[in-house]
């Protein structure tokens, strides 16, 4: 992760720069510790609300450091990936919620769908009506067709919680690994830029990550729960002080 920081805001790299090719395993290795972590606790909304709180909190302090400090950080675009997360987290635990009901069609699902549906279409719709504050919406509300490394991102979080298995974990992300690589060679044949994050001349990379998968023994490290939430934001803006 510090290395594809260093890369992109020391740098200035946005293309085949080596510490951010290495840096493409910083991504999905934090969405496998998520959809893990998601797994094992014991009261899932609270760890997404942590997340979501996390997500805001350095978010503002984005826009704190970039306006007020625009001389000193220079101005940079919003980058919590936590908002990616707090998608993947919901529709896992909507997912699980219908999932339990041994697939009938019930009412409770019924309103599950409706929320996942409602959690898509309603920040989208704000947006549009009311794009004068499309900077708050995307903290508050973020737009999931906008979020860091794209709604595929998302789908490949929720398919590895629900793949268990390592093998297929592995094979999903090379999957999405391709997907990336072949979806950045149509987007630039046909001149159609959409998802740029998970389109782009990197992204397929990710694929570096398998081996992490296999490594992973299933138990839990040493506690360090909070240190990410802090130290995520604060070498960025470190990152940021010394490129300018």
């Amino acid at each position: 992760m510090t290395l594809d920081h260093i890369g992109f805001y020391i740098c200035h790299s946005i293309d085949r720069n080596p510490l951010r090719i290495m840096g493409r395993i910083a991504a999905p290795l934090f969405l496998y510790i998520m959809i893990n972590s998601i797994s094992h606790t014991r009261n899932k909304i609270k760890y997404i609300l942590r997340l979501y709180s996390a997500h805001v909190l350095i978010c503002l302090m984005t826009l704190f450091v970039t306006i007020v400090g625009n001389e000193q950080f220079g101005s940079h675009d919003q980058f919590s990936i936590l908002s990616t997360f707090v998608y993947t987290a919901i529709f896992i635990c909507i997912i699980e919620k219908m999932a339990s009901s041994h697939k009938k069609i019930t009412m409770n699902n019924l309103l599950l769908f409706s929320l996942a549906v409602a959690i898509i279409i309603i920040p989208i719709v704000i947006m549009l009506l009311f794009s004068r504050f499309e900077i708050l919406y995307q903290i508050f509300l973020p737009n999931i067709l906008i979020v860091p490394y794209s709604p595929l991102f998302i789908l490949m979080g929720i398919c590895w919680y629900f793949a268990k298995d390592k093998t297929k974990q592995v094979a999903i992300l090379a999957l999405f690994s391709f997907l990336s690589l072949m979806g950045t060679q149509l987007s630039a044949h046909f001149n159609i830029w959409i998802f740029m994050g998970f389109f782009n001349n990197i992204q397929f990379f990710m694929i570096l990550f398998a081996p992490f998968i296999y490594l992973y023994n299933g138990r839990k490290g040493k506690s360090m729960k909070y240190f990410f939430y802090i130290y995520y934001p604060v070498h960025i803006f470190a990152l940021m002080l010394i490129g300018q």
